[in-house]
């Protein structure tokens, strides 16, 4: 058995046991590396051999000694001398060889006195030349007359090795949120790509992969999904191609029912059934052209448009037929689409302007996010209720913009933003504060799709059309 599958065999198959091992595996290794610090830093303790211990047994010896009557402190001093061979006690007459000067300030002198408690006078008895660093041989008289000399070691009392000790807890704290962070990386990641395949179900980008391994939960769920998604993909394939077939097969019946009616005698009986012939046959197209819209595109399949191009066709139709139509503003960018899906959707913007406000204006900005193109109008605006379900298909809004009886059949905004989201675009509605709406749509720049750069927009000079 390989090590890999050896691993997938022991770690737990569901969320909980992984959690589990995480802690488990936290407090292990938090455990290994307290005890490999105790065992490397701990210093060897021998208190005879500790020159801060030596100094304050020296301190007991000396309140013992003073505290005792005179005629027993020869005896407490053999007996200490026995028992303190290493600090080398004898009995001091209290004389000091002349020119012998106070014991300076030692660390091991600071800690007898602080030892001792009281003021303690301290003669240094070491001979003349005595390097730095060997034996201290000292005088000590009591304040209750008592006197002994002693020669212990002259050593700086290192404190503790608090660098050592730091840098082992700060190792310690790091290795445990880098552990901790890989386990969780490790534990989430499934659930990131779940939730970036559920998040992706029904975009452009729908062909996210759901995770193969994981926690038995995430399994669970990531086949539900998969279950899910072929479900509602085929529901939506029926969908499409029941309108699609339902909307092809009208066009005989309607054309038929156009031929029977230009024999009606009746004029205004004919003209009406005409209308209403039309508006039938305008309903078929704007239902094909919803379903040939809103297929999922090979974005592969995309070329480089010049977007003012397309916006000056669209202007240069519109004014042919007498509508007002004005470019504000212009700017030649190139972006990666389709220019016919580009051009329906910008004229289908167009067409609602000119409708409902009478004219319209057209603007080319540079974003963030690469070019947007604003259509505004005059008209009475969308309200702010009615403006997502504006893009729903068969949604017409409320009578405020209905009063032409020739006003659609509700799939326009709906085609502009299965044609938008195709190329990874943005469609915006705002009212605007003077009163009518901003249709506005967002582009990438070619270069921002291919490399993820934005450069700055070339600015061109307006241009203008107006009918």
């Amino acid at each position: 058995m390989s090590l890999s599958a050896l691993r997938a065999r022991l770690r737990p198959r569901s969320i909980a046991g992984q959690i589990a091992l995480l802690v488990v595996a936290a407090i292990a290794v938090a455990h290994v590396v307290a005890t490999l610090a105790f065992f490397v830093l701990r210093e060897p303790w021998n208190p005879d051999e500790r020159p801060g211990v030596a100094a304050g047994r020296l301190a007991t010896v000396a309140r013992l000694l003073d505290a005792a009557e005179p005629a027993s402190r020869p005896a407490l001093l053999a007996s200490a001398a026995r028992s303190l061979p290493r600090i080398q006690i004898a009995p001091w007459d209290g004389l000091a060889p002349e020119g012998a000067p106070a014991a300076g300030e030692q660390p091991v002198v600071r800690r007898l006195r602080e030892s001792f408690g009281r003021t303690l006078a301290i003669t240094d008895l070491s001979p003349p030349g005595t390097a730095a660093g060997g034996l201290l041989h000292l005088g000590i008289a009591t304040p209750g007359g008592a006197t002994l000399r002693a020669s212990l070691a002259d050593d700086p009392l290192h404190p503790p090795r608090q660098g050592a000790i730091i840098f082992t807890f700060v190792f310690l704290g790091l290795t445990l949120a880098l552990l901790s962070v890989w386990a969780t990386r490790a534990l989430t990641a499934p659930l990131a790509r779940l939730a970036g395949a559920a998040e992706a179900f029904g975009t452009r980008d729908d062909h996210a992969a759901l995770p193969q391994a994981g926690p038995k939960e995430v399994l669970a769920v990531s086949r539900a999904l998969d279950r899910m998604r072929a479900r509602v993909r085929r529901l939506i394939d029926d969908r499409t191609q029941m309108l699609a077939a339902i909307s092809h097969d009208l066009r005989t019946p309607i054309t038929r029912l156009r031929l029977r009616a230009e024999f009606i005698e009746d004029e205004h009986a004919r003209t009406m059934t005409l209308r209403d012939l039309d508006q039938m046959n305008g309903l078929v197209e704007a239902a094909l052209s919803f379903v040939r819209d809103g297929q999922a595109r090979d974005a592969g399949s995309f070329a480089l448009v010049d977007l003012a191009s397309v916006v000056q066709t669209v202007c240069d139709g519109f004014s042919d037929v007498g509508a007002s139509v004005v470019v504000e503003r212009s700017r030649h960018v190139l972006v990666r689409g389709r220019p016919d899906e580009l051009q329906r959707a910008i004229t289908n913007l167009v067409d609602n302007a000119v409708k409902y406000g009478g004219s319209a204006s057209l603007r080319m900005d540079a974003t963030l996010r690469g070019v947007r193109v604003e259509i505004l109008d005059s008209g009475p605006g969308i309200p702010e209720a009615e403006r997502d379900a504006m893009l729903q298909p068969f949604v017409r809004g409320d009578l405020a913009r209905n009063h032409n009886e020739a006003s659609g059949f509700g799939l326009g905004l709906s085609i502009v933003l299965a044609i938008v989201e195709a190329h990874h675009g943005r469609l915006t509605l705002t009212n605007r504060p003077e009163g009518g709406l901003c249709a506005g749509i967002e582009l990438p720049l070619a270069a921002q799709a291919l490399a993820g750069s934005q450069p700055e927009l070339p600015q061109a000079p307006a241009t203008q059309v107006a009918a």
